[in-house]
């Protein structure tokens, strides 16, 4: 739904940009995604497009699971793991997979840049910036 996608960038300008800042992902932030998602399920529904719920549901739930198991070993921030959540319940299944293999491009190019480039090793990298990056590199090969 070109709705959703368009909701999800905007989404993920905002949490870029304050994980830039202040190394945080506002909770309201979130629970504002999560917020459009329901409407967007509930829209989704009416229109006869009910299987494409539980798709979704799976895609943020694995996207929540993938991530949080960095999380407990303090890799990552709480806010990284539930934006990736979002992200899978935005995309939904089949283009969630498509998106993490951009996703793992990001991550990875940004990792040699890092490693080879950079003369200081960083404590902390916010994460938000990359899944923004992936996400609207994936769009631009969606088109």
């Amino acid at each position: 739904m070109f709705a959703g996608k368009i909701i999800l960038g905007v989404l993920l300008l905002g949490a870029a940009a304050t994980d830039l800042v202040s190394r945080r992902i506002p909770n309201l932030l979130i629970l504002s995604g999560l917020g459009c998602f329901l409407i967007l399920a509930v829209v989704l529904s009416f229109k006869g497009e009910a299987a494409a719920v539980p798709g979704c549901l799976a895609a943020g739930t694995l996207a929540f699971f993938i991530h949080f198991i960095p999380y407990r070993f303090h890799c990552l921030g709480a806010g990284d793991v539930k934006l990736a959540a979002l992200i899978g319940f935005f995309l939904g299944w089949h283009y969630w997979l498509d998106f993490l293999g951009m996703y793992c491009v990001v991550l990875l190019g940004a990792s040699f840049v890092l490693l080879f480039l950079g003369k200081k090793k960083p404590r902390a990298l916010p994460l938000a910036p990359f899944m923004a990056a992936a996400y609207f590199l994936w769009q631009g090969f969606m088109i």
